[in-house]
C-alpha cells in the first residue's frame, strides 16, 4: 500500500514579499551574476567588487538576531529555496558564494552558545561573510552520509579530530572552521576549529565545475581542541540529520535554478537554429527532448517547494528532502547533458554557457557524500 501522505497540503502561490524578493534576486542574477560567470571561473574566485554587491543583498543580516547586529527576521524555508533558485539562475558557483556563508550563519544563530553567537554573528554583518568555513562534505564516499569522514575522540576536556573534509569554500579567507565529526558512539556533531590550530592542514582542490568558488580540503591529524569549541557547548546535541536534510533542500533549489536557465536557453536556440530549411525544434526528437526537460524541471520545482513547505509546517521532511535531492542529482545532470546535446558542437564550446552549466550541475550529487548512494 502506498504510504504517500496528502494531509499536508501546500500552497505555491507566492506572497507579495516573496514575489518582490524573487524579482529582485532574479534580476540581480541576470544582470550581475551571469555576466561575471566566465570571468569568475577564469580567475578562480569572484572579484571584490562583485562580492560587495553580493553582500549588499543583506541576505545574511536578515536572519541574524537584532542583538548581534542583524535584522532578526525569521526566514521560512520556502522563501530561502526561492532565493537560492533565483540566484542560481545567474550562476551556480556565484550563488554558492552566498548560500554557503548563509547556511553557516544560520547554523550558528540557531545552535550556537551565547558566547559563540556573540563572538561570530556580528562579524557576518559588519565584516567578512567568509570568516567561518563550513566543512560538512565528506572527503570519501560513504554509505551513510549522516556520518562524518572526521572522527572526534573525547579525552577529558579535549577533543581529538582525525580525518578529512572536502569542498570547504573560501578556506583561505576563513579565520576558523565549523566541522562535522562523528564521536565514538556514532553521533555526529559540529566543532569550531581555529585556522592556525596544530594538526590542521589546508589543501587546495580544483573541481571540474564550480571553478568560480575556491574550494579546499581540510586534513586533521591528531588535532586537539577544547570541549568548549563544540557548537552549542560541550553537552549540546544537534539533529545532524535534519541539518543535512535542510542543506539538501537548498542544494536542490540551486540545481533547479540552473535547470531553468538551461531550459530557457535551449528553447529560443532550437527555434532560431535552422537546418534543412526549418527550425530544428520542428524535429520530433528535439521537441520531445525539450518537453522532457520542461517536465523534469517542473517536477523538481514542485518537489523542492514541497520539501521546504513540510519543513515550515514542522512535519517530518526527511523522506521528501532525500527524494528531492536524489531527483535533483539525477535529472539535473541529465538536463545539463541534454542542453549541451541540443546545441550540438556549439554546446561543447565556451561560446555558449550550457557547458558551464553542465559542469556545475554535475557537482550537485558529489556534495554531502553523494546522493546516489
Amino acid at each position: 500500500m502506498q504510504d504517500y501522505k496528502t494531509e499536508f497540503p501546500f500552497d505555491i502561490t507566492l506572497s507579495e514579499e516573496q514575489q518582490i524578493t524573487w524579482d529582485m534576486l532574479r534580476k540581480f542574477a541576470e544582470t550581475e551574476l551571469r555576466p561575471q560567470a566566465r570571468k569568475t571561473e577564469a580567475e578562480g574566485m569572484p572579484s571584490q567588487e562583485l562580492l560587495k554587491k553580493i553582500k549588499s543583498l543583506d541576505l545574511i543580516p536578515l536572519i541574524i538576531p537584532e542583538e548581534y547586529g542583524g535584522m532578526g527576521l525569521k526566514q521560512d524555508s520556502v522563501s530561502s529555496a526561492l532565493a537560492l533558485e533565483a540566484l542560481a539562475y545567474g550562476d551556480l558557483s556565484l550563488a554558492m558564494s552566498i548560500s554557503i556563508p548563509l547556511l553557516t550563519a544560520q547554523i550558528i544563530a540557531e545552535h550556537g552558545s551565547e558566547e559563540q553567537k556573540g563572538k561570530l554573528l556580528p562579524e557576518f554583518v559588519a565584516g567578512s561573510i567568509f570568516q567561518v568555513g563550513l566543512g560538512i562534505n565528506n572527503a570519501l564516499i560513504s554509505t551513510d552520509s549522516y556520518q562524518s569522514s572526521v572522527t572526534a575522540k573525547e579525552l577529558g576536556e579535549e577533543i581529538i579530530l582525525d580525518g578529512s573534509k572536502a569542498g570547504v569554500a573560501f578556506a583561505n579567507d576563513a579565520k576558523s572552521f565549523l566541522i562535522s565529526a562523528s564521536n565514538e558512539s556514532g553521533e555526529c556533531g559540529l566543532y569550531f576549529v581555529n585556522k592556525d590550530q596544530e594538526g590542521l592542514e589546508l589543501e587546495e582542490k580544483e573541481f571540474m565545475g564550480l571553478k568560480g568558488t575556491p574550494f579546499s580540503q581540510i586534513n586533521f591529524s591528531n588535532c586537539k581542541i577544547s570541549c568548549s569549541q563544540k557548537l552549542g557547548g560541550h553537552n549540546y546535541s544537534i539533529n545532524y540529520q535534519s541539518l543535512l536534510d535542510s542543506s539538501r533542500i537548498g542544494m536542490s533549489a540551486l540545481a533547479l535554478g540552473v535547470c531553468q536557465a538551461v531550459l530557457d536557453y535551449v528553447v529560443p536556440y532550437t527555434n532560431e537554429r535552422v537546418a534543412f530549411d526549418e527550425p530544428i525544434s520542428n524535429r520530433q526528437s528535439v521537441a520531445f527532448l525539450i518537453a522532457d526537460m520542461a517536465i523534469e524541471t517542473e517536477a523538481l520545482r514542485l518537489m523542492v517547494y514541497k520539501s521546504a513547505a513540510l519543513k515550515d509546517l514542522d512535519e517530518d521532511f526527511h523522506k521528501q528532502a532525500s527524494l528531492t535531492y536524489r531527483f535533483a542529482t539525477h535529472h539535473g545532470m541529465k538536463i545539463g547533458t541534454d542542453g549541451v546535446q541540443l546545441l550540438g558542437g556549439h554546446g561543447y564550446t565556451h561560446e555558449h554557457p550550457v557547458e558551464l552549466w553542465y559542469r556545475n550541475l554535475r557537482a550537485i550529487g558529489i556534495f554531502e557524500g553523494g546522493a546516489g548512494v
